[in-house]
This record gives structure tokens, sequence and C-alpha cells, in this order.
């Protein structure tokens, strides 16, 4: 996703982009496709100051998630904002990641990159359907958010039986 400079005005830019996660590099495989089946939305704020470019991306998807606990498929909202800061200026030597020198001859900015990365970091580590999700049980494989088992939930593992006798 490439936003052309000779484009913007002087002050403050809006730009509304949709696509799909093919565009942004990611693979075609089926599990991506399964995770983003929706496109990608990127509102873009871009604020032209002579030769600095301050850029803020808002980024929305729903992602078709699989429950962790009780592997129920679910629709998860998607939503994340960063900023980055493109200049010119050579004279500044920047440490910071989100600050970026442009040389001379630059028309464009691609930010597909850091839109992919952040995308990525979206998807959250432990995915789950709610919050106070009860799982599967472990001996029957009941979802227990629909219904109870009749398992009894303390066994006991025999080696460790014998202790329960010591007081």
């Amino acid at each position: 996703m490439k936003i052309s400079l000779l484009k913007l005005n002087e002050g403050l830019n809006r730009l509304n982009f949709q696509f799909k996660p093919v565009d942004l590099g990611l693979s075609e495989k089926e599990e991506t496709l399964r995770l983003f089946p929706n496109e990608i939305n990127a509102d873009i704020e871009v604020q032209k100051f002579s030769d600095k470019f301050f850029i803020k991306v808002n980024l929305f998807t729903i992602a078709h998630c699989t429950c962790d606990r009780c592997l129920d498929e679910f629709e998860q909202n998607l939503e994340n904002t960063f900023q980055l800061v493109y200049s010119r200026q050579v004279r500044y030597q920047f440490e910071n990641e989100e600050y970026r020198s442009l040389s001379e001859d630059m028309t464009e900015i691609d930010l597909s990159n850091d839109i992919r990365e952040n995308l990525l970091l979206m998807i959250p580590m432990k995915q789950l359907c709610q919050d106070d999700c009860l799982g599967l049980c472990s001996l029957c494989g009941t979802n227990l958010n629909i219904k109870a088992c009749n398992c009894e939930q303390y066994l006991i593992d025999p080696r460790w039986e014998t202790l329960k006798n010591l007081q």
C-alpha cells in the first residue's frame, strides 16, 4: 500500500484503504485465509509539514478464530493504531523504529510492511470465545459452556494416593 507524496496537500490528509491479506504479502495458505476472510480497513491520516510526514494508521478487520479452550469458532474484531514519522532531513539520526528518513528522490511511501507487522501483532496469543470460557472436560470432552458433565473432577494419580492417608 503506497502513498504518493506528490498528491499530498500541506496539512492534514485523510486516506482510506481496503485490501486483502494477500495484498500485504501474507501467504495464501488455507490457515491465513481462514483467519482473515474479510477485508482489512486502514484509515490513514497524513500530516504534511514541508519535508516531514506524520502518519497515523488505524487498522480494523474481523478475524475468524478458534477458541483455545472449547474449540468453538467465533469472529473477533481486531483493531490497532500505530504512528510513523518520515522526514527528508538527513541531519537527524533516528534510533526509534517509528522514525524513518526519506531520500530526496522518493515520491511515495510504502506502508505494506508496517501494516503487515501490525496486523499480525493484533492477533491475540490466547484466543478465547469469551473471557470466562470453561473449555472442555479433560476426561469426557464435553463443552462445559453448553452443559456440565458428571465426571469426577478430582481424580488422584494412583501413585500419590497413599499420601492421602498421611497426617
